[in-house]
């Protein structure tokens, strides 16, 4: 994977992978049997991660070189999975996920990605992570396979998720990169950090927008408040949490906190993890 787009992955806690295409059917039955050894990864369509455009090449030029890529992430990631280098598959299907975005595959193959993304992450073991990746295209056929496979681990999940807020929270911010929140204990209240980010068009190249806040509170009734003062800050702002089981909702009610172009503390964050 290209050392840029995993640098910003790694910065933005993003993890990834990719699953079946051709032959779905078949490979559906063997994972039924054996959920991880009976998955066949699908390892055509997909393009490349960010490459630094040069400044003697002409941009559409690198960009054709870089979605003409796709198919050598696909392989690299099949080729440590059937390995069991779970992490550097993960890291190569995200690069297929983030460039079949990109450089506008057809939907199939950008589903494809995102379920070789869940799979490699089922088996690190890692099954809230794979279920985030697996909402990105509810619908497809793949997904719902996939996440049935699933359900009974999120099922005894459950308890565990009631108990703590803690943990990690994701929604999607497009080619490969995730925003987050954070909830670690600090004394007898909560360390609430969340990380956003937005990628632009051509996000890949030139990295994505960015914004942040931290905040200690106790979480009384699975909510908290973050206010930003101008006059301490720059800019004002509030933002409004409400923790689930399995979730954060965020809704900023005021303001913009200061942050990167569009990058907004709102929406639904997947929990990703207890601890």
């Amino acid at each position: 994977m290209d050392w840029k787009l995993k640098t910003w992955i790694a910065a933005c806690g993003a993890t990834a992978v990719l699953c079946c295409a051709t032959g779905f059917a078949a490979d559906i039955a063997a994972a039924k049997a054996n959920p991880i050894e009976g998955a066949v990864l699908n390892t055509a369509g997909s393009p490349p991660v960010g490459t630094v455009i040069s400044e003697t090449v002409p941009e559409d030029e690198q960009i054709k070189t870089d979605c003409a890529k796709i198919d050598t992430y696909a392989q690299a990631g099949n080729n440590a999975y059937q390995q069991g280098h779970m992490a550097r598959a993960v890291d190569e299907f995200t690069a297929q996920a983030a460039w079949s975005e990109f450089c506008r595959l057809p939907r199939e193959a950008t589903a494809t990605a995102y379920n070789n993304v869940a799979l490699a992450l089922i088996r690190s073991g890692e099954p809230l992570q794979a279920r985030a990746w697996l909402s990105l295209v509810p619908d497809d056929g793949k997904s719902r396979a996939n996440l049935a496979l699933i359900q009974p681990v999120l099922d005894r999940l459950q308890p565990a998720l009631a108990a703590t807020p803690m943990g990690n929270y994701w929604r999607y911010a497009g080619k490969g990169v995730w925003s987050s929140v954070s909830v670690m204990p600090e004394g007898d209240n909560w360390r609430i950090t969340f990380a956003g980010y937005y990628m632009p068009g051509m996000g890949l190249y030139y990295g994505p927008n960015m914004g942040n806040f931290s905040v200690v509170q106790s979480l009384a009734g699975g909510q908290a408040v973050y206010r930003q003062d101008e006059q301490e800050q720059g800019s004002a702002c509030q933002v409004n949490l409400n923790f689930t089981a399995d979730r954060v909702h965020l809704d900023t009610v005021a303001g913009d906190c200061g942050f990167g172009m569009n990058v907004r503390a709102s929406g639904d964050f997947l929990r990703v993890s207890i601890y």
